[in-house]
């Protein structure tokens, strides 16, 4: 990121890094801005430098694009790019790359990123920029009741600093400017904590809203506040929630049956079709109207955007752990698989929204393998694999089919895919699959790509609706299917010519769909009734039906 990308990003992020204090004036002691905090690390760019040694040839430019990845720029070689090397050239390559700063003793050097909410429990950085050469700055933690009939926390908030409740924070004033102490969001005693629970859980949106109260004493000089109520984060669009998570404790959980096994299901409700910001998404250009169509159109085979179950099991005859969401991804017996990758993802995307859906409740995603533990109980330990299928389904048996069961474990994935923001990572996940994974696929046998044969919503639905169900079958039936359609159109090729006189007869139909021209429509059609008749996988046959007779795919 260039200097000058750096400036625009500072000025237009409200959560942007807060270093730009200004300097101190004497016989003055000015509190500037109080805030709640993340620790982020504090990057530089760090030279570096290698030489590549030339296996077989290609230019220069090839040879730096090499070195591309993220957190590098200025990426320079000894040669010019149109330089065509040959075996056994080398070539020196120097670049930036962002790194960690450190301290003048060598360890990590850290920034403070403003946070606009937490969630109790969790810990968080308070962070005071304050000019000034003496005084003590003391710093309470209130909540603001707003139009809730009472408050849920007494004021002033207690909280834990270290090991020991405290319900203020103090500041020694030496002309440091920027003052930071780490704090966890709860009472100390579990008994207070689950009091708290309770009051949050009466409220219909479980959260509250929190402000800092300051004073200054034990100075001579002229204290200064930026209003005189010293309060901060109590205005309009400035206030700081404070969430609590019930991790999905009032869905109602079915006990079900598939192919003889029990386990615990939630169907869900909200259908794809209904999803609420499509219009949002569309007008941000992230999904164009025929994407969602071809969504929309297919999702009908698949579950609800809410829909979570844990009775199915995978290819090697082993117990799922779980199945989520409209494109009902699964975590195998391993604790791998696309709803753990769709989980990391949301990890690295919304850190915090991943803490409070996931972490809070138990469930968390590590080097590719989803665990769960059990967060009510301290001396549980993470559990994955088929412990933790069990576990998911101990209370599901033949006597309970049909009934409402307890699931614990299953709660906050019903909880999870609910939530606004992972119902959007699930759209666009969706999208990203049928662009960047499925129409790029070369059917077994031939050269070109899906996105060539498949033009119509209903071939792009077709193929998406098979990889979501069976992904490694789908380059080998498409290319069964085509291998039918060209054995057909050969052999009336091959009949026709019997009549035709040499010079007249007629060639094979081009294997490039490209030369098909206004034909195009007619032969995808061809190709599609019989691929998607004859795709192998549950229910293929009616599930490609039910597309077929889907205004949206029309």
């Amino acid at each position: 990121m260039s200097e000058e990308q750096e400036k625009d990003n500072y000025s237009a992020n409200p959560n942007q890094k807060v270093y730009d204090t200004p300097h101190q004036v004497d016989h003055e002691v000015n509190v500037v801005k109080i805030y709640f905090a993340k620790q982020v690390p504090k990057m530089t760019w760090e030279s570096k430098d290698a030489v590549y040694p030339v296996k077989s040839g290609g230019l220069v430019s090839d040879v730096k694009k090499k070195y591309e990845k993220k957190g590098r720029r200025n990426i320079q070689a000894d040669k010019e790019d149109s330089v065509r090397l040959k075996a056994k050239d080398e070539v020196k390559i120097t670049w930036e790359e962002e790194v960690q700063a450190k301290k003048a003793d060598g360890t990590l050097d850290f920034d403070f990123q403003r946070i606009n909410s937490t969630t109790i429990k969790k810990k968080v950085w308070v962070v005071a920029e304050c000019q000034g050469a003496s005084g003590k700055l003391s710093v309470e933690i209130h909540e603001n009741k707003l139009e809730n009939a009472e408050n849920v926390y007494e004021n002033p908030v207690k909280f834990l600093d270290g090991e020991e409740e405290k319900s203020k924070i103090e500041f020694i004033i030496d002309g440091t400017l920027v003052y930071s102490k780490e704090i966890t969001m709860r009472p100390k005693s579990d008994e207070d904590l689950k009091k708290l629970i309770e009051k949050f859980s009466k409220r219909p949106d479980l959260n509250a809203f929190l402000y800092f109260k300051a004073e200054v004493t034990g100075t001579e000089d002229e204290v200064k506040f930026p209003d005189e109520t010293h309060e901060f984060l109590n205005k309009e669009n400035d206030r700081f929630e404070i969430r609590y998570c019930n991790c999905g404790n009032n869905y109602d959980i079915t006990c079900t049956r598939y192919s003889k096994r029990y386990g615990p299901a939630y169907w869900g409700s909200k259908k794809l079709e209904n999803y609420a910001d499509w219009d949002t998404l569309i007008e941000d250009k992230k999904i164009t109207e025929e994407e969602k169509s071809i969504l929309v159109g297919m999702s009908e085979n698949e579950g609800k955007l809410d829909s979570v179950q844990s009775y199915d099991w995978d290819l090697s005859g082993e117990q799922m752990i779980l199945t989520a969401g409209a494109m009902q991804k699964t975590v195998d017996h391993t604790g791998k698989g696309e709803f753990t990758t769709q989980v990391e993802e949301f990890k690295e995307q919304y850190p915090e929204k991943y803490d409070e859906l996931f972490v809070t409740c138990g469930w968390t995603v590590e080097s590719g393998i989803l665990y769960y533990k059990d967060p009510a109980d301290s001396k549980a330990e993470k559990i994955t694999g088929n412990t933790l299928s069990d576990k998911i389904r101990e209370n599901c048996k033949e006597s309970l089919f049909g009934k409402t069961v307890e699931s614990k474990p299953l709660q906050p994935i019903v909880n999870a895919v609910i939530d606004k923001t992972f119902q959007e990572k699930q759209v666009l996940d969706f999208i990203k699959r049928l662009k960047e994974v499925v129409l790029p696929l070369v059917p077994t046998g031939y050269s070109y790509k899906l996105s060539d044969y498949l033009k119509s919503k209903l071939g792009k639905a077709t193929a998406l609706d098979h990889h979501i169900n069976r992904p490694s079958y789908v380059v080998e039936d498409f290319g069964a299917a085509l291998d039918r359609f060209f054995a057909k159109k050969d052999a009336n090729t091959a009949k026709e010519n019997k009549t035709k006189k040499e010079g007249e007869k007629l060639e094979k139909l081009s294997r490039n769909p490209a030369d098909w021209g206004d034909k195009h429509g007619e032969y995808e059609q061809e190709i599609l009734d019989d691929y998607g008749n004859k795709r192998r996988g549950t229910d293929m046959d009616k599930r490609y039906e039910k597309m077929q007779k889907n205004s949206n795919l029309s």
